[in-house]
């Protein structure tokens, strides 16, 4: 079955004279950048959404509008105005009074009731729409956080990503365009294919004739046998099989032979061969619980065995992780620790519980823990317990909630969040080996905060700096999208630690961590944009300002280079350190948005060395030598020595 979701512009909720137009088909989520269609009027029946049409569409133009002028975040200004115009002539064109979001077939693929879920759904949305409102509110696009929004691909890390994504065409790429396409058609009881231009491509031949999958691939079959036909009307597979599948989201197909079941590619060779009871395809990675002699097994995409065949059950959990059943025992590998029990449990704290003995341990993302009893109590005395488990396994869960607390040693089963915590402790009290240990157990286990707190201490804490380390954790981390791991990788790049230095990587770094609304990102991309696009370049640093983390100094620099000499010293007078000091002397020596006052620049200029920013003696060995009335050759040796003992290079006329 297609997990999909379908939007559809409707005459009416329910009715025999409803009239619909199916818009748009995707896999698994409503896609994000069409979710402001969704804004007004929603309500649930028959488990779809509603949502008033003609207020949607003039939201969705805001927001589009708000894309178009802000600009920052669109690589291609000229394909957006392109794709924006399409999308908005083909919504002009709706007539009906509703749109509808029906998602009934990934409610399918959960156990929790459709009700429920599309009520879930229903508050995701509008989470969502709250999000998008404010930034278009704020003219802020700093504040589509792609890491903040509810339920939306995981294959983008910002919203920047998202809306660049070719395939999908800045949004329009999700509207079913009527195109003609080719026609599977009848004569004589047998089915052949035409193009679109109405020529044969295949002629009648085939007792059926199914549906194309997104594959472009369509089963046919002749005399109860099954084959493979392409679009294009080519024949991959001639009907030589009992039975055969169609290309669900994979590019593998199972097919059957002889009561037996393997696999075939999209070029129709035969991956696995037919010699399985059974193959089910298992989550979105490409891998298929199988079944041989009984046994079961996991195989990958192209055969090869990932877990043995000695287990009495397999059921998939999470991702690439399976529930191993053998000789009355439950593993998650194949070398695993056993258990009485795993059981799946409510979301979304967790995938499963595992029971051992009276102990319950939690199973989620970061691997095996000893479970919260509040968490146990919460989930067993929930109404969706009933979905995943039966009352003796309730009862067992409740029997250790309500048991009496141990004291425990920190071990592989500690939590992560607890593991994560004692690390921070031990760090706050400078017992930086203690931290080590405590993040480098969290961070093992994929916790992305240790992760970076563990690149931290060797990024710089004195006795323990190892860049090979920092760099690895800081890359650790920033794959599971923490934003400080983000940011420290940039700087690891930026100036070569752990690695060769590399600009273009550190922006794109920096750019992630920017969009989940790290001022410092902002602040540092605008310092190394300034050369080259000055105007991004202020863009950050303006957003930096506006999350309350200002570089005055940068806002400064880039007013001044523009000639806006009054801003820049408005910005220069809020900078309270050595920096800003020295370009305030720098405007009052020149006389820039002030009147040119020599003494005003040699006191901010010393204010600035006081705050040991060295570049002041340049300025001042120049005005002792240069500037009228202010002449000291002493003085001027003096900062021209200073200089170069701090290792500034003394320009040319100022050598003496």
């Amino acid at each position: 079955m297609s997990h999909s979701v379908y939007l559809s512009n409707t005459s009416s909720p329910s009715g025999i004279n409803r009239n619909e137009i199916l818009m748009m088909e995707w896999g698994y989520e409503m896609p994000l950048l069409l979710q402001p269609l969704l804004i007004s009027g929603g309500f649930i029946e028959n488990d779809m959404l509603y949502y008033d049409a003609k207020r949607g569409i003039e939201n969705l133009k805001r927001f589009y509008k708000f894309l178009d002028i802000t600009a920052a975040l669109i690589n291609n200004k000229s394909s957006f105005t392109e794709c924006s115009n399409k999308l908005f002539q083909y919504l002009d064109s709706l007539d009906h009074a509703y749109f509808c979001m029906d998602a009934r077939a990934v409610f399918n693929s959960e156990e929790i009731p459709h009700d429920q879920q599309a009520a879930i759904w229903l508050a995701d949305i509008a989470y969502n729409n709250a999000m998008i409102t404010s930034a278009m509110d704020n003219m802020d696009i700093s504040l589509l956080s792609y890491k903040q929004f509810r339920h939306v691909s995981m294959a983008f890390h910002s919203f920047a990503e998202l809306l660049n994504f070719e395939d999908i065409s800045y949004g329009w790429g999700y509207i079913l365009e009527e195109e003609k396409q080719e026609e599977i058609y009848s004569e004589n009881g047998l089915w052949g294919l035409k193009n679109a231009a109405g020529n044969i491509l295949l002629s009648p031949q085939f007792d059926e004739f199914y549906a194309f999958s997104e594959q472009d691939l369509a089963v046919v079959m002749k005399a109860q046998k099954y084959g493979y036909v392409h679009r294009s009307g080519e024949i991959i597979v001639p009907p030589e099989w009992d039975e055969a599948y169609d290309f669900v989201y994979s590019r593998r197909a199972i097919v059957q032979r002889n009561g037996h079941l393997g696999l075939l590619n999209t070029a129709g060779k035969v991956v696995a061969e037919p010699i399985y009871e059974n193959l089910i395809k298992a989550g979105h990675h490409g891998l298929y619980i199988a079944q041989k002699n009984g046994s079961w097994g996991v195989l990958t995409a192209d055969a090869t065995v990932l877990i043995g065949f000695k287990y009495e059950k397999i059921e998939p959990l999470h991702d690439d992780v399976f529930i191993l059943q053998k000789d009355g025992f439950y593993s998650l590998a194949e070398e695993g620790e056993q258990f009485d029990l795993i059981v799946h449990k409510a979301p979304p704290q967790g995938f499963a519980w595992a029971i051992k003995g009276d102990k319950v341990y939690l199973i989620d993302k970061y691997g095996i823990s000893r479970a919260n009893k509040a968490l146990v109590q919460q989930d067993a005395e929930s109404e969706a317990s009933s979905f995943y488990y039966d009352d003796t396994v309730r009862q067992k869960l409740l029997a250790y909630a309500k048991s009496a607390d141990e004291a425990t040693t920190t071990d592989a089963y500690t939590p992560v969040e607890e593991l994560y915590n004692i690390g921070v402790d031990a760090y706050n009290r400078q017992d930086y080996p203690s931290a080590i240990y405590h993040y480098t157990l969290a961070a093992e286990k994929g916790y992305g905060y240790a992760m970076n707190n563990l690149a931290h201490i060797y990024y710089m804490i004195d006795g323990y700096v190892d860049e090979q380390k920092a760099f690895y954790w800081y890359e650790q981390g920033a794959a599971a999208r923490n934003t400080n791991a983000l940011f420290g990788l940039s700087l690891c790049y930026q100036y070569g630690i752990g690695t060769h230095p590399d600009i273009e990587k550190a922006i794109d770094l920096l750019l992630q961590a920017a969009e989940d609304g790290m001022a410092a990102a902002h602040n540092n991309l605008g310092f190394l944009l300034y050369d080259t696009d000055p105007e991004q370049a202020l863009y950050h640093y303006q957003q930096a300002e506006k999350l309350g983390e200002p570089d005055y100094s940068g806002l400064g620099f880039l007013y001044e280079g523009k000639g806006d000499f009054e801003t820049a010293l408005a910005y220069y007078n809020q900078d309270k350190s050595g920096l800003g000091a020295y370009h305030l002397g720098n405007l009052y020596r020149k006389g820039s948005g002030t009147a040119k006052d020599i003494k005003a620049a040699i006191a901010y200029f010393e204010t600035a060395l006081d705050a040991a920013y060295d570049m002041a003696h340049i300025e001042l060995a120049g005005i002792y030598l240069f500037e009228e009335g202010f002449k000291d050759i002493d003085k001027a040796k003096m900062h021209s020595d200073a200089a170069a003992k701090a290792g500034i290079e003394i320009p040319g006329e100022l050598s003496m």
